[in-house]
């Protein structure tokens, strides 16, 4: 399961439908079993390929955000250990965020 790269529909019943497909088809009647192969399999792909998820990636960048701003507060009000503590929860947080986006990227 993608947190930033989702899938917009369900894919098992997509899969699911592209195999009774199949399966029902004689074929017999096919000219060009490769070509009808190739033209299926794009289909289920085009309605399975994972997408940005934009909204995800927002809240990713909103706890981010408060995150360093909760830093800076702190640091302006002499809580050096507070503050420290959450630049270095954002530090972890932001490499955590990169990490996923960078991975599921390159998987889909």
């Amino acid at each position: 399961m993608g947190i930033f790269f989702t899938t917009p529909k369900p894919t098992l019943p997509n899969f699911t439908t592209a195999f009774e497909e199949a399966l029902l088809v004689d074929p017999k009647t096919l000219t060009d079993v490769k070509k009808e192969a190739a033209h299926r399999t794009i289909r289920v792909l085009k309605d399975t390929l994972p997408t940005f998820d934009a909204r995800r990636f927002s809240g990713a960048i909103i706890i981010a955000i408060a995150l360093v701003l909760g830093a800076i507060w702190t640091g302006q009000h002499n809580l050096p250990d507070i503050s420290k503590a959450l630049m270095d929860s954002f530090s972890g947080f932001s490499g955590l965020v990169l990490g996923l986006l960078g991975g599921e990227a390159q998987k889909s």
